[in-house]
């Protein structure tokens, strides 16, 4: 185990306070995937062209101003013609604004000696909806030169129209003018940065303080100066520890990084430089050198729990404590929901050594204070907080109380309440502290109009009664730990029936809203839909404005009799109760859940394997749709592991096949990206809280059973499964 303890210091020096692997402000420093970038989009008409591949620009991994790659952009202008190409800003969950005082960056270098000024391109920002003046890139150039790296810097003030209060989208790049030919340039590093920063010149070397290889990852450690003008860590590598390349670079809020290197077995040579907002480098560190070499299967597996563990060690709000899914200049909006995930994964690193007991209690210790104070409905929570001032953060609007959202920290917290049984005065008031949270729960004033036995999901606290609560929180799905929660509070439960009424069925309300009203991009953490979908089912019995419908519905698919039928959403919605319940101990005479899961498990597995989205690897598997329009398939890396519970050899062969085979896009520090785009060569830059947590507990559930073991010992949802469970 010596090698988990040298692993436990590498992931406790990782980046704060970052859902992305860049800072908010930087629009393009690299794609992810070489090739062409995906989040770029080109269109052109008449005699005009771009070149570009399914739609999108050519990467450029040879020439490019920050490693590991640029843009290509090679296009005709023609004068019956025209032509576009859009740069979305690529970070889903981070609302990035600028000032009229900021400055858009950019480093071009013109490949074609015949381009002029005169026939470079427009330039515009994007907002939703919103129409901005195009600007001419050719007056932003200081001195025209061909074949070296030229700087670009546009005052935000010059583009009409902006509004400062919308986030930025992207950026557009248009015809401007008519010429013969074809001409190409090279873009990079397109960011947004304040009209003054520091310009105090690095003069003294960088410093690498170490290089370790675990697997084909090699982890790198360094010593940042307090010098305010260091904008990065530039990183390079060598294989003979004379010829060295640049590889990469970090922001500097990471004090290390993993690498993932070509060949295991070999041996690699390290240096550093640090680099100023202006891309000065100073001197190279120190060369490190380390020699790889492949891990058995058990290490592998530690090295991927301990790093998606490492997302929540590092990626919260110092305030509250709590979980904090993106960032705002103005204030640090935290969730709900995920911090239950958090604090679950916590315990886990805590048995892991990866962290101690005593900063999780902290951490523990500062939710519970929060979470005391913020302003609550009946002891429901919103989904989103402000993590400074304990308001609530409608970023849906509408001043909600979110139920699904509170019960997921509540169990997770009474979780912790088990974990943190020490005889001493500290961990004693904690406890009761979190006992007191979930006590002052009153679920019976938070049913629906149309059934004082099920639960809204919403609660609106500025309406009258219960005006505006159209979704019922039902189904075989987190509806179950948000019912025995309810059942077995000591103060003011709902009464046993509730849980068969609504877990065994799905209610569904003819107001209810639709999903397409809500901005999930920016808004939410969690993937909203799979490649399952819902056939009709037949309705049961009408219940004024709810319809209740039998959530049994067998059939047989891909050679599996399923017992909830093609169910709606994704396999991690069915999955997600058991992040903390033991499949065997909700089973019953109807609901043999372990069974039921992994009939879904192979269900799922054997339709993705058939489905043809770019991989003929079997291990690879657990997909999703996204958008609109057929075909559009994601792999969404934690649904094939998170079978582990139930099926370990399909569950570790996912993720070890994952890991092998992608992760050098897929996986970091953090763990696995959100989502792998194989058919449009594209992986997302972020982390979603759901994925990090359920599949750090899965492993740890599969391995030693530690969360399913103290989610039993609570008192009150024991005496709850008592009435529901006979043999339980």
């Amino acid at each position: 185990m010596k090698w988990i303890k040298r692993l436990i210091p590498v992931l406790l020096f990782l980046p704060l306070y970052v859902s992305a692997d860049t800072y908010p402000e930087v629009v393009f420093d690299n794609s992810l995937i070489s090739g062409s970038y995906a989040r770029s989009y080109v269109q052109y008409s008449g005699k005009s062209w771009v070149e570009n591949v399914n739609k999108h620009l050519l990467v450029s991994d040879t020439l490019f101003f920050t490693p590991g790659n640029a843009l290509s952009l090679k296009y005709i202008s023609a004068e019956e013609g025209d032509w576009r190409v859009n740069i979305r800003y690529s970070r889903q969950k981070i609302l990035y604004r600028v000032l009229d005082s900021d400055f858009l960056t950019f480093r071009l270098f013109i490949k074609s000696n015949g381009t002029k000024p005169e026939v470079l391109p427009q330039i515009s920002l994007s907002q939703r909806r919103m129409h901005i003046a195009s600007v001419d890139i050719a007056k932003y150039i200081a001195e025209f030169k061909y074949d070296t790296w030229l700087v670009v810097k546009i005052p935000c003030k010059d583009f009409k129209g902006l509004d400062n209060d919308k986030p930025i989208s992207g950026i557009t790049l248009s015809q401007k003018g008519v010429s013969s030919g074809v001409h190409h340039f090279f873009l990079d590093q397109i960011e947004f940065l304040p009209k003054s920063y520091s310009q105090v010149k690095l003069s003294s070397p960088a410093v690498l303080i170490s290089a370790e290889a675990y697997d084909k990852m090699v982890h790198l450690k360094w010593q940042l100066p307090l010098t305010p003008s260091i904008r990065y860590i530039k990183i390079y590598r060598s294989m003979d520890g004379k010829d060295y390349v640049p590889v990469g670079i970090k922001p500097i809020h990471m004090q290390s990084c993993l690498d993932d290197v070509p060949i295991i077995g070999q041996k690699y040579f390290y240096k550093l430089t640090w680099l100023d907002y202006n891309y000065n480098e100073s001197p190279f560190s120190v060369a490190k050198e380390v020699q790889t070499k492949q891990m058995e299967t058990a290490r592998v597996l530690d090295l991927i729990q301990l790093a998606h563990v490492n997302y929540f060690i590092e990626n919260y709000d110092v305030n509250s404590g709590m979980y904090m899914p993106y960032r705002l200049k103005e204030k640090a909006v935290v969730s709900t929901k995920e911090t239950g995930g958090a604090i679950l994964s916590l315990i886990v690193g805590v048995e892991r050594g990866q962290i101690s007991r005593q900063a999780v209690f902290n951490r523990l210790s500062r939710m519970v204070d929060f979470l005391s104070k913020a302003q609550n409905y009946h002891g429901i929570f919103p989904a989103y907080f402000d993590g400074r001032k304990a308001m609530p953060e409608h970023v849906l609007g509408g001043g909600k109380y979110d139920v699904s959202a509170t019960s997921s920290i509540i169990e997770a917290l009474l979780v912790a309440r088990q974990y943190f049984s020490k005889d001493n005065d500290e961990e004693y008031n904690l406890r009761n502290r979190i006992s007191a949270l979930y006590e002052r729960i009153n679920w019976p004033l938070l049913t629906m109009q149309d059934s004082s036995e099920v639960l809204s999901k919403n609660i609106a606290a500025d309406k009258a009664n219960f005006e505006d609560r159209n979704e019922p929180i039902s189904g075989p799905n987190y509806a179950m730990n948000t019912y025995i929660l309810a059942i077995g509070s000591p103060k003011y439960n709902l009464p046993v029936s509730s849980y068969t009424h609504s877990v065994y069925h799905v209610y569904d309300s003819v107001r209810m809203d639709t999903l397409e009203k809500l901005d999930i991009d920016v808004y939410t953490d969690s993937l909203s839909t799979d490649s399952v979908v819902q056939n009709q089912v037949q309705v049961l019995r009408q219940m004024d404005t709810l319809v209740r419908v039998s959530a049994l519905d067998t059939l047989f698919r891909y050679g599996e009799r399923v017992l909830l039928g093609d169910m709606k959403g994704s396999l991690l919605d069915l999955y997600r109760p058991f992040l903390t319940i033991r499949p065997q101990i909700v089973s019953d005479s109807i609901f043999h859940w372990e069974e039921i899961l992994r009939s879904y498990a192979h269900f799922v597995k054997r339709r993705d394997n058939e489905l043809g989205v770019g991989v003929n690897d079997s291990d690879i598997w657990g997909f999703y749709q996204y958008g609109r329009g057929e075909g559009n398939f994601r792999i969404n890396p934690v649904i094939g592991p998170s079978s582990i519970i139930v099926d370990r050899q399909i569950g570790e062969g996912a993720l070890l096949a994952l890991y092998r085979n992608f992760g050098k896009n897929l996986f970091t520090e953090y763990g696995f990206r959100a989502w792998l785009d194989l058919r449009n060569d594209d992986v997302s830059d972020e982390y979603l809280a759901a994925n990090q947590s359920t599949l750090a507990i899965m492993i740890e559930n599969a391995r030693t059973g530690l969360i399913w073991d103290l989610y039993t010992q609570i008192p009150e949802l024991q005496w709850a499964r008592s009435k529901l469970f006979d043999s339980h």
